[in-house]
C-alpha cells in the first residue's frame, strides 16, 4: 500500500509539472515570435535600400570638407550658402572630366561685376569660399586699383595733393574696402575729430585741396585755420561780424567775392571813379572801418 501511495504521489507531481509547462510554453513561444518580428522590422527600417535618398546637406559635406566648412562659417560672409547652391554637380572624381565643368563659375551669380577684362576672379579673390577675407594683399592689387576705381584714380591725378604722392595701399592697407580714419595720418589738424564725415564735409578724400562746404558751416570750423582773420572779424561790431564766413566765401574754398555782389554800387560814379576799390577806404573787409574813424 505504501508503494502504491508513493507511485501515486510521483505521478501527481509529474502531471502537475507537465500541466504548468503546458501553460508556460505557449506564452514563451509568443514572446519569441514577437521579438523576432521586431528585429525583422528594425532591420527593414535601418536598411538603406528601404529609405528614400535625400540630397546632401551642408553638414553632410562638412563631414569630409570640414576645413572648407570652418572657413565659410567664420569668414564666408555672403557665401554662407548651402553648398549645393553653388556646387550643383556632384564632384565624384573622374580623370577624364574637366574640373571646370564641376567647379561653378563666379559669373553664374555675379556676372561680369568688374567688367569683361576681369573674369579671372581668383587672381584677386584668392579663395572663393571667403571672397572678401580671401582678397590678395593690397600691395599686390595696387596695379589694378585704377582699372575698377577709375573715378578715384582720376581725382587723385587731376587734383594734386599729398594724397597723390602715396600708394592706394598706404591708406587702404588692411584689406580691400578698408577705409582708414583720417586721423591715422593727419592727427586732428583742425577741431576735435569726430569721424571721417567731419573731415570729408569739406575735404573730398581723393582731392582734399578742393575744399567745399555748405553755407551752414560754422565760423569756428574756418577759424581752426584762419584764426587771425576770425579774431579781426569778431573784434568789430559791424554787420560783417554777424555773417557766416560761407555767406561771402560761397561753396569753394579760396573764393573771394566782389563787394558789389552784395552792396551793388553804393556811391556816386564820381567817387567810384576816384578810387580803385572799396578797400581803399574801408580797408579790411573782416574789420570794417569807416573813413575818418
Amino acid at each position: 500500500m505504501k508503494r502504491i501511495k508513493k507511485h501515486l504521489s510521483v505521478f501527481i507531481a509529474v502531471a502537475f509539472i507537465a500541466g504548468i509547462w503546458g501553460c508556460v510554453e505557449p506564452t514563451n513561444s509568443s514572446l519569441v515570435t514577437s521579438v523576432a518580428q521586431a528585429k525583422s522590422s528594425d532591420k527593414e527600417e535601418k536598411s538603406p535600400y528601404a529609405q528614400d535618398v535625400k540630397p546632401l546637406s551642408t553638414l553632410d559635406c562638412a563631414r569630409c570638407h570640414y576645413s572648407v566648412f570652418e572657413i565659410i562659417r567664420d569668414k564666408g560672409g555672403k557665401h554662407q550658402l548651402d553648398c549645393q547652391f553653388c556646387h550643383e554637380t556632384f564632384h565624384t572624381y573622374r580623370p577624364d572630366k574637366n574640373w571646370a565643368d564641376v567647379v561653378p563659375q563666379c559669373t553664374t551669380c555675379h556676372g561680369e561685376i568688374h567688367g569683361a577684362a576681369f573674369l579671372d576672379c581668383l587672381s584677386c579673390h584668392g579663395n572663393a569660399h571667403i571672397p572678401i577675407a580671401g582678397l590678395s594683399n593690397m600691395a599686390t592689387l595696387e596695379k589694378d586699383c585704377a582699372n575698377c576705381h577709375t573715378a578715384q584714380a582720376a581725382e587723385v591725378t587731376q587734383y594734386p595733393s599729398a594724397h597723390s604722392k602715396v600708394a592706394c595701399s598706404d591708406c587702404h592697407h588692411t584689406q580691400h574696402g578698408y577705409k582708414p580714419a583720417c586721423v591715422e595720418c593727419h592727427e586732428q589738424p583742425h577741431a576735435d575729430y569726430a569721424d571721417n564725415n567731419s573731415c570729408m564735409g569739406c575735404h573730398p578724400v581723393h582731392k582734399p585741396l578742393e575744399i567745399h562746404y555748405s553755407e551752414e558751416t560754422p565760423n569756428t570750423a574756418c577759424a581752426t585755420c584762419h584764426e587771425d582773420i576770425n579774431s579781426r572779424l569778431i573784434s568789430t561790431h559791424k554787420k560783417h561780424a554777424s555773417l557766416q564766413c560761407a555767406y561771402c566765401h560761397k561753396e569753394t574754398h579760396g573764393n573771394i567775392p566782389q563787394c558789389q555782389d552784395c552792396h551793388g554800387l553804393p556811391h556816386s560814379k564820381g567817387m567810384l571813379d576816384k578810387f580803385n576799390g572799396c578797400t581803399d577806404c574801408h580797408f579790411d573787409p573782416h574789420a570794417l572801418v569807416l573813413p575818418g574813424h
